[in-house]
């Protein structure tokens, strides 16, 4: 049985389809009163997601309520406001690294993150662990950084490592790069090949949840 034989499914169809009888389609009239409305979609329904739980002050399901359009194209993010600082020595330093920023001319090297786990032959073979092939069962992350023509020495760069970021300066490089994870800088180390002109960094990882992945 289709449901084009019963002439109340079509309606019951038509009435889920289209609620309000004047923008109805099909040999009706269509009317637009407003021109907010013309950006509104034909196809609606009585029962939405946004109709369940408590409704806002300012709902438009309400008589008199308007809900605010908001872009998300054009609506940027809101960004976490950083903290300011608060002595002379503070303010100093802050203005000391802006000017350098600005002023810096040094080229931004390539580099690549991937992730590394120690993996047993319990966890190969016996699978007795909690580890998975997700980066959250990883340990260390690798950071490798390209230095192509560096004619400096490993022990003149100035390497700067910090919890969430990694400052590194050269010659003829410049690499300022927050990691996505914070790190143990104890429990880091650095190997610099002056053949093939390439910086590898091991960073321990130290996340929230490691101790229930490991």
């Amino acid at each position: 049985m289709s449901i084009f034989d019963n002439p109340d499914q079509l309606r019951q169809l038509q009435n889920l389809l289209y609620p309000n009888p004047s923008r109805r389609r099909g040999g009706v009239e269509c009317s637009s009163s407003s021109s907010e409305d013309e950006g509104e979609s034909l196809v609606a329904s009585k029962q939405t997601p946004g109709s369940i739980g408590a409704q806002a002050a300012g709902d438009a399901t309400k008589p008199g309520g308007k809900r605010k359009k908001v872009n998300l194209v054009a609506t940027p993010l809101v960004e976490q406001e950083k903290p300011q600082p608060t002595t002379l020595e503070e303010w100093e330093e802050a203005q000391e690294r802006e000017d350098a920023d600005i002023l810096e001319s040094r080229k931004c090297p390539e580099y690549t993150m991937t992730y590394r786990q120690a993996v047993g032959t319990e966890d190969v073979f016996l699978q007795m662990g909690q580890r998975t092939g997700a980066s959250a069962s990883c340990e260390d992350l690798i950071l490798e950084i390209a230095l192509p023509d560096e004619p400096m020495a490993a022990d003149k760069m100035t390497l700067t490592l910090l919890e969430k970021e990694v400052d590194l300066g050269t010659a003829l490089y410049r690499l300022k790069l927050p990691l996505p994870h914070p790190v143990d800088v104890d429990r880091c180390s650095a190997k610099y090949d002056s053949e093939q002109g390439k910086l590898r960094l091991t960073l321990r990882l130290r996340r929230e949840l490691d101790y229930v992945n490991f």
